[in-house]
């Protein structure tokens, strides 16, 4: 559904090209191979990873296939000086019974969620350098920008976000 609503939406103009890759992300080259067919990979991109990382393990899982950390370090290596990599990741740092609980539902219906620690998604961005204010909950990402259309929560997102920049 979501590839044949892209089609509906996605088009070129003057300016450049918009495209959607069809690909998995535990499958990075094939990601940067695709990709490489509308993005100048000579100059600076963004690689956006949003509520995406949770659904990855840390490790082998048990399907010979790579850990987050690995997938992500594959996706970056190939990324020019001066790109950025945009990154958030759930958290149990500051409700882990709730979040447990969201664990526990997700796990019954075979799928994998994987809360990690700040010092768990900072390991996310080795050897980028972070954008100001850091790695910090999405609601304190620059909370001056918002728009204000959502009202502000009492008690933090359990999800960290940051922006790095590839040095």
């Amino acid at each position: 559904m979501v590839l044949a609503h892209a089609g509906a939406l996605l088009s070129g103009s003057a300016e450049g090209v918009t495209a959607y890759v069809d690909a998995d992300v535990r499958e990075p080259e094939r990601i940067i191979e695709l990709a490489a067919h509308v993005i100048d990979f000579d100059r600076p991109v963004a690689l956006s990873l949003i509520a995406l990382l949770h659904f990855i393990g840390d490790g082998d899982e048990g399907g010979g296939g790579e850990g987050a950390y690995e997938l992500v370090e594959r996706l970056t290596e190939r990324l020019p000086a001066g790109s950025c990599l945009v990154l958030s990741q759930l958290t149990g740092d500051f409700d882990p019974e709730s979040v447990e609980k969201g664990v526990a539902s997700y796990a019954a219906g075979g799928v994998t969620l994987v809360p990690r620690s700040h010092r768990g998604v900072s390991r996310f961005f080795d050897g980028l350098e972070l954008v100001e204010p850091g790695l910090v909950p999405v609601v304190d990402w620059h909370p001056e920008l918002s728009l204000g259309e959502l009202p502000v929560e009492t008690q933090p997102v359990p999800i960290y976000g940051a922006v790095a920049r590839q040095p």
